[in-house]
Protein backbone atom coordinates (compact mmCIF):
# COMPACT_ATOMS: atom_id res chain seq x y z
CA UNK A 1 0.00 0.00 0.00
CA UNK A 2 1.02 3.81 -0.18
CA UNK A 3 2.44 3.71 3.43
CA UNK A 4 5.22 1.40 2.23
CA UNK A 5 6.46 4.45 -0.27
CA UNK A 6 4.98 7.74 1.23
CA UNK A 7 5.01 7.33 4.87
CA UNK A 8 8.00 5.80 5.61
CA UNK A 9 9.77 8.56 7.44
CA UNK A 10 6.63 8.39 10.17
CA UNK A 11 6.65 4.06 10.12
CA UNK A 12 10.82 4.32 10.74
CA UNK A 13 9.97 6.89 13.45
CA UNK A 14 6.77 5.81 15.07
CA UNK A 15 7.95 2.21 14.95
CA UNK A 16 11.02 3.00 17.19
CA UNK A 17 8.65 5.18 19.13
CA UNK A 18 6.13 2.81 20.43
CA UNK A 19 8.38 0.34 21.07
CA UNK A 20 9.77 2.08 23.55
CA UNK A 21 13.23 2.50 22.36
CA UNK A 22 15.07 6.00 23.09
CA UNK A 23 13.15 8.34 20.11
CA UNK A 24 16.16 11.17 20.48
CA UNK A 25 18.48 8.26 19.47
CA UNK A 26 16.72 6.41 16.70
CA UNK A 27 15.35 9.94 15.11
CA UNK A 28 19.30 11.20 15.22
CA UNK A 29 20.23 8.23 13.27
CA UNK A 30 17.17 8.68 10.70
CA UNK A 31 19.54 10.19 8.13
CA UNK A 32 20.90 6.28 7.66
CA UNK A 33 17.99 4.59 9.06
CA UNK A 34 15.51 5.82 6.09
CA UNK A 35 17.76 5.15 3.05
CA UNK A 36 18.53 1.49 4.86
CA UNK A 37 14.67 0.87 4.80
CA UNK A 38 14.29 2.48 1.21
CA UNK A 39 17.19 -0.41 -0.15
CA UNK A 40 15.01 -2.57 1.39
CA UNK A 41 12.71 -2.64 -1.78
CA UNK A 42 15.02 -0.46 -4.30
CA UNK A 43 18.78 -0.20 -4.75
CA UNK A 44 19.57 2.56 -5.90
CA UNK A 45 22.16 3.71 -8.05
CA UNK A 46 24.46 6.52 -7.70
CA UNK A 47 23.16 9.45 -9.14
CA UNK A 48 19.99 8.09 -8.04
CA UNK A 49 21.62 8.13 -3.91
CA UNK A 50 23.28 11.57 -4.72
CA UNK A 51 19.35 12.98 -5.34
CA UNK A 52 18.05 10.72 -2.55
CA UNK A 53 20.74 11.95 0.01
CA UNK A 54 21.01 15.76 -0.91
CA UNK A 55 16.28 15.87 -0.50
CA UNK A 56 16.56 13.79 2.52
CA UNK A 57 18.93 16.04 4.56
CA UNK A 58 16.71 19.13 3.66
CA UNK A 59 13.08 17.17 4.56
CA UNK A 60 14.85 15.90 7.87
CA UNK A 61 16.38 19.60 8.38
CA UNK A 62 12.63 20.62 7.48
CA UNK A 63 10.98 18.23 9.87
CA UNK A 64 13.49 18.92 12.82
CA UNK A 65 12.74 23.02 12.66
CA UNK A 66 9.06 22.70 11.61
CA UNK A 67 7.33 19.29 12.51
CA UNK A 68 8.82 18.47 16.13
CA UNK A 69 7.42 21.65 17.90
CA UNK A 70 4.52 21.22 16.73
CA UNK A 71 4.38 17.37 18.06
CA UNK A 72 5.81 18.42 21.35
CA UNK A 73 2.79 21.01 21.67
CA UNK A 74 0.52 18.34 20.79
CA UNK A 75 1.80 15.83 23.16
CA UNK A 76 1.81 18.23 26.20
CA UNK A 77 -1.74 19.55 25.22
CA UNK A 78 -2.70 15.79 25.06
CA UNK A 79 -1.46 15.02 28.13
CA UNK A 80 -3.58 17.94 30.00
CA UNK A 81 -6.71 16.84 28.62
CA UNK A 82 -5.25 13.11 29.40
CA UNK A 83 -4.77 14.04 33.31
CA UNK A 84 -8.32 14.88 33.38
CA UNK A 85 -9.64 11.88 31.17
CA UNK A 86 -10.21 12.39 27.60
CA UNK A 87 -13.96 12.57 25.95
CA UNK A 88 -15.02 11.49 22.77
CA UNK A 89 -14.76 14.88 21.16
CA UNK A 90 -11.45 15.10 22.28
CA UNK A 91 -10.00 11.58 20.71
CA UNK A 92 -11.35 13.06 17.56
CA UNK A 93 -9.74 16.11 17.61
CA UNK A 94 -6.61 14.20 18.38
CA UNK A 95 -7.24 11.70 15.49
CA UNK A 96 -7.59 14.73 13.03
CA UNK A 97 -4.41 16.63 14.31
CA UNK A 98 -2.75 13.32 13.95
CA UNK A 99 -3.84 12.88 10.16
CA UNK A 100 -2.48 16.77 9.20
CA UNK A 101 0.82 15.66 10.91
CA UNK A 102 1.06 12.71 8.21
CA UNK A 103 -0.97 14.44 5.55
CA UNK A 104 2.29 17.18 6.31
CA UNK A 105 5.05 14.60 5.89
CA UNK A 106 3.19 13.11 2.67
CA UNK A 107 2.95 16.65 1.10
CA UNK A 108 6.57 17.70 1.98
CA UNK A 109 7.75 14.54 0.83
CA UNK A 110 5.56 13.82 -2.33
CA UNK A 111 7.34 16.00 -4.95
CA UNK A 112 10.93 14.51 -4.06
CA UNK A 113 9.62 11.07 -4.50
CA UNK A 114 7.80 11.59 -7.61
CA UNK A 115 11.01 12.81 -8.88
CA UNK A 116 12.96 10.07 -7.51
CA UNK A 117 10.93 7.16 -9.28
CA UNK A 118 10.82 9.34 -12.51
CA UNK A 119 14.75 8.09 -12.68
CA UNK A 120 13.76 4.52 -11.78
CA UNK A 121 14.66 1.99 -14.34
CA UNK A 122 13.01 -0.85 -15.19
CA UNK A 123 14.62 -3.47 -13.34
CA UNK A 124 14.15 -1.39 -10.63
CA UNK A 125 10.69 -1.26 -10.91
CA UNK A 126 10.33 -5.13 -11.30
CA UNK A 127 12.74 -5.20 -8.19
CA UNK A 128 10.41 -3.10 -6.29
CA UNK A 129 7.50 -4.67 -6.78
CA UNK A 130 9.19 -8.11 -6.32
CA UNK A 131 9.71 -6.71 -2.96
CA UNK A 132 6.31 -6.01 -2.49
CA UNK A 133 5.06 -9.30 -3.61
CA UNK A 134 6.53 -10.77 -0.79
CA UNK A 135 5.13 -8.33 1.56
CA UNK A 136 2.21 -9.64 -0.13
CA UNK A 137 3.05 -13.48 0.30
CA UNK A 138 3.75 -12.64 4.76
CA UNK A 139 0.58 -10.78 4.83
CA UNK A 140 -1.43 -13.56 3.49
CA UNK A 141 -0.11 -15.82 5.95
CA UNK A 142 -0.51 -13.49 8.90
CA UNK A 143 -3.62 -12.29 8.05
CA UNK A 144 -5.77 -15.17 5.56
CA UNK A 145 -3.91 -18.17 5.76
CA UNK A 146 -4.33 -18.10 9.88
CA UNK A 147 -7.32 -19.03 11.60
CA UNK A 148 -10.15 -16.36 12.83
CA UNK A 149 -9.09 -17.50 16.86
CA UNK A 150 -5.32 -17.62 16.18
CA UNK A 151 -5.47 -13.82 14.82
CA UNK A 152 -7.95 -12.77 17.31
CA UNK A 153 -5.49 -14.35 20.06
CA UNK A 154 -2.56 -12.79 18.74
CA UNK A 155 -4.06 -9.29 18.57
CA UNK A 156 -5.02 -9.68 21.99
CA UNK A 157 -1.30 -10.23 22.89
CA UNK A 158 -0.79 -6.63 20.80
CA UNK A 159 -3.23 -4.66 22.30
CA UNK A 160 -2.62 -5.99 25.63
CA UNK A 161 1.42 -5.30 25.52
CA UNK A 162 0.89 -1.49 23.69
CA UNK A 163 -1.77 -0.67 26.43
CA UNK A 164 0.84 -1.65 29.04
CA UNK A 165 3.51 0.46 27.58
CA UNK A 166 0.87 3.74 28.01
CA UNK A 167 -0.51 2.87 31.27
CA UNK A 168 1.86 0.20 33.23
CA UNK A 169 0.39 -3.04 34.23
CA UNK A 170 -3.22 -3.75 33.88
CA UNK A 171 -5.77 -4.93 35.97
CA UNK A 172 -8.01 -8.20 35.09
CA UNK A 173 -11.24 -6.43 34.67
CA UNK A 174 -9.24 -4.20 31.86
CA UNK A 175 -7.55 -7.31 30.49
CA UNK A 176 -11.31 -8.78 30.08
CA UNK A 177 -11.93 -5.24 28.71
CA UNK A 178 -9.88 -5.87 26.14
CA UNK A 179 -10.70 -9.57 25.54
CA UNK A 180 -14.52 -7.91 24.79
CA UNK A 181 -13.05 -5.72 22.48
CA UNK A 182 -11.39 -8.09 20.08
CA UNK A 183 -14.56 -10.92 20.50
CA UNK A 184 -16.03 -7.65 18.75
CA UNK A 185 -13.66 -6.63 16.44
CA UNK A 186 -14.04 -7.11 12.53
CA UNK A 187 -11.08 -9.30 11.37
CA UNK A 188 -10.27 -7.79 7.48
CA UNK A 189 -7.59 -9.71 5.97
CA UNK A 190 -9.54 -10.48 2.77
CA UNK A 191 -10.34 -7.07 2.30
CA UNK A 192 -7.27 -5.38 2.84
CA UNK A 193 -5.56 -8.06 1.00
CA UNK A 194 -7.77 -7.30 -2.19
CA UNK A 195 -7.61 -3.49 -1.45
CA UNK A 196 -2.78 -4.37 -1.08
CA UNK A 197 -3.58 -6.04 -4.46
CA UNK A 198 -5.69 -2.94 -6.70
CA UNK A 199 -3.37 -0.41 -5.22
CA UNK A 200 -0.35 -1.75 -6.57
CA UNK A 201 -1.53 -2.77 -9.51
CA UNK A 202 -2.44 1.01 -10.32
CA UNK A 203 0.79 2.26 -8.97
CA UNK A 204 2.47 -0.28 -11.75
CA UNK A 205 0.44 1.48 -14.36
CA UNK A 206 1.42 4.82 -13.23
CA UNK A 207 5.14 4.23 -12.94
CA UNK A 208 4.62 3.01 -16.72
CA UNK A 209 3.76 6.67 -17.44
CA UNK A 210 7.09 7.83 -15.86
CA UNK A 211 8.56 8.69 -19.79
CA UNK A 212 5.62 11.08 -19.83
CA UNK A 213 6.60 13.10 -16.74
CA UNK A 214 3.13 15.44 -17.34
CA UNK A 215 0.77 12.38 -17.93
CA UNK A 216 3.08 10.46 -14.99
CA UNK A 217 2.99 12.99 -12.34
CA UNK A 218 -1.17 14.16 -13.04
CA UNK A 219 -1.39 10.29 -12.50
CA UNK A 220 1.15 9.95 -9.36
CA UNK A 221 -0.70 12.34 -7.95
CA UNK A 222 -3.80 11.57 -8.61
CA UNK A 223 -3.37 8.22 -6.80
CA UNK A 224 -1.92 9.10 -3.58
CA UNK A 225 -5.00 12.22 -3.09
CA UNK A 226 -7.25 8.92 -3.26
CA UNK A 227 -6.98 6.91 0.59
CA UNK A 228 -9.89 5.10 -0.73
CA UNK A 229 -8.61 3.58 -3.88
CA UNK A 230 -8.67 -0.15 -3.77
CA UNK A 231 -11.85 0.01 -0.99
CA UNK A 232 -14.19 -1.83 -1.03
CA UNK A 233 -17.38 -0.82 0.44
CA UNK A 234 -17.13 -3.88 2.61
CA UNK A 235 -13.77 -2.81 3.66
CA UNK A 236 -15.06 0.91 4.27
CA UNK A 237 -17.67 -0.48 6.60
CA UNK A 238 -15.62 -2.33 8.34
CA UNK A 239 -12.77 0.18 8.74
CA UNK A 240 -15.59 2.38 10.47
CA UNK A 241 -16.41 0.14 12.53
CA UNK A 242 -13.48 -0.52 14.08
CA UNK A 243 -12.51 2.95 14.43
CA UNK A 244 -15.53 3.12 16.78
CA UNK A 245 -14.92 -0.10 18.79
CA UNK A 246 -11.11 1.34 19.20
CA UNK A 247 -12.55 4.71 20.70
CA UNK A 248 -15.09 2.87 22.66
CA UNK A 249 -12.37 0.71 24.36
CA UNK A 250 -10.70 3.62 25.04
CA UNK A 251 -13.42 5.30 26.55
CA UNK A 252 -14.02 2.14 28.53
CA UNK A 253 -10.46 1.78 29.90
CA UNK A 254 -10.05 5.27 30.80
CA UNK A 255 -12.84 5.18 33.54
CA UNK A 256 -11.45 2.47 35.38
CA UNK A 257 -7.60 3.94 35.23
CA UNK A 258 -6.03 3.90 38.78
CA UNK A 259 -4.27 7.67 39.72
CA UNK A 260 -0.75 5.55 39.32
CA UNK A 261 -2.09 4.61 35.80
CA UNK A 262 -3.08 7.72 34.60
CA UNK A 263 0.20 9.07 35.92
CA UNK A 264 2.32 6.64 33.88
CA UNK A 265 0.40 7.52 30.70
CA UNK A 266 0.75 11.41 31.65
CA UNK A 267 4.21 10.97 32.11
CA UNK A 268 5.12 9.14 28.86
CA UNK A 269 3.37 11.61 26.46
CA UNK A 270 5.28 14.52 28.41
CA UNK A 271 8.82 12.56 28.20
CA UNK A 272 7.80 12.11 24.50
CA UNK A 273 7.10 15.52 24.30
CA UNK A 274 10.05 16.62 26.04
CA UNK A 275 12.18 14.36 23.96
CA UNK A 276 10.72 16.37 20.54
CA UNK A 277 11.46 19.78 21.49
CA UNK A 278 15.04 18.78 22.61
CA UNK A 279 15.61 17.57 19.64
CA UNK A 280 13.98 20.85 17.95
CA UNK A 281 16.66 22.65 18.84
CA UNK A 282 19.48 20.38 18.00
CA UNK A 283 21.08 21.69 14.53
Amino acid sequence: MSSRLLRFTLVVLLSWLLTGCGVRFVYNQLDWLIPWYLEDYVELERDQEALFGQRLQAYLAWHRTDQLPRYAAFLHQVADQAEQGLTRPDIARIEAQTEQFAQALMDRMLNDLIDLLATATDGQIEQLFARLQQDNEEYRREYIEVSADKQRKQRYKEVIKYAERWTGRLSSDQAQQIAEWVRQFELMGPEIESARLAWQDEFRRVLALRSDRPVYEAAFRKLISDPDFGRSEALKRKLAYNSELAVDLYLQLDKTLTPKQRGHMVKKLRSYADDFQLLSAQI
